[in-house]
């Protein structure tokens, strides 16, 4: 394992972190983070990425996740009749396709859904009262789907591929 893989994952985490913590406190995911780890990401970009993600898929991957994650926030609001996702999430997974381009949104996707569903759960279980009518925020979810990913990446777990665009 190379010193810049390390100081990416270093970067990448610091931010995620505070990210799910903010956002369980709070329910709010902080822009000025998200810059930060967007400017990151585009330096990890211009050095090279330690998980080869090319300027390319970094590209793509920020855009595609933003309009998938826009789409659903757009179509679940209009179901619920009220906000459902915040524009916060949406930009959370657009860093999180800077950093690991357009293939990872499966995954960011699967455990950002998982974690937080089981989130609730425990919640539900230490409360006693059903977390589902309620709020329960998508970030920390979302944030262990991108650090999970990277990890998995970085340390060349054979099932993700993550094969930058040309």
């Amino acid at each position: 394992m190379e010193l810049w893989g390390l100081a990416c994952l270093a970067v990448l985490a610091a931010g995620l972190g505070a990210l799910s913590v903010i956002d369980f406190r709070t329910g709010y995911l902080p822009d000025w983070i998200q810059i930060l780890l967007a400017l990151a990401g585009i330096a990890a970009l211009s050095i090279g990425s330690p998980i080869g993600v090319s300027w390319t898929s970094g590209a793509a991957g920020a855009a595609l996740n933003m309009a998938v994650f826009y789409g659903l926030r757009w179509l679940v609001s209009r179901m619920k009749q009220r906000e459902a996702m915040g524009l916060g999430d949406v930009k959370l997974v657009g860093v999180g396709g800077l950093w690991l381009g357009p293939w990872a949104l499966p995954y960011i996707m699967a455990a950002g859904g998982i974690v937080t569903l089981l989130g609730a759960g425990v919640a539900g279980l230490i409360t006693g009262k059903p977390v589902w009518k309620g709020e329960m925020p998508l970030g920390p979810g979302l944030a262990l789907g991108i650090l999970g990913t990277f990890i998995a990446a970085l340390f060349k777990v054979p099932f993700i591929d993550l094969s930058p665009l040309p």
